[in-house]
């Protein structure tokens, strides 16, 4: 985990990573999430997921995976902000 990393709970106890990368534009934020596999996200200032970038399966391979239940709980986050 690095500096910028933040590691949260989410419901069912899930840990998660959040890794923010680089604003990708004025009010949004490319995000890596990751859990059980990696979701990388570009997020608005709102706490809405713009774009799905990348999703990866647990053993890091490129996967086309559905968004977690859990994820409104990470991107509400961003609208704190």
């Amino acid at each position: 985990m690095t500096a910028d990393s933040h590691t949260m709970e989410v419901a069912g106890g899930e840990s998660v990573t959040v890794r923010p990368i680089k604003p990708v534009g004025e009010d949004v934020v490319r995000v890596d999430v990751e859990a059980d596999g990696l979701w990388r996200l570009d997020i608005t200032r709102d706490g809405e997921i713009d774009d799905v970038v990348v999703t990866r399966d647990a053993e890091g391979n490129l996967a086309d995976r559905d968004l977690p239940e859990w994820i409104d709980e990470v991107t509400a986050k961003f609208a704190q902000f």
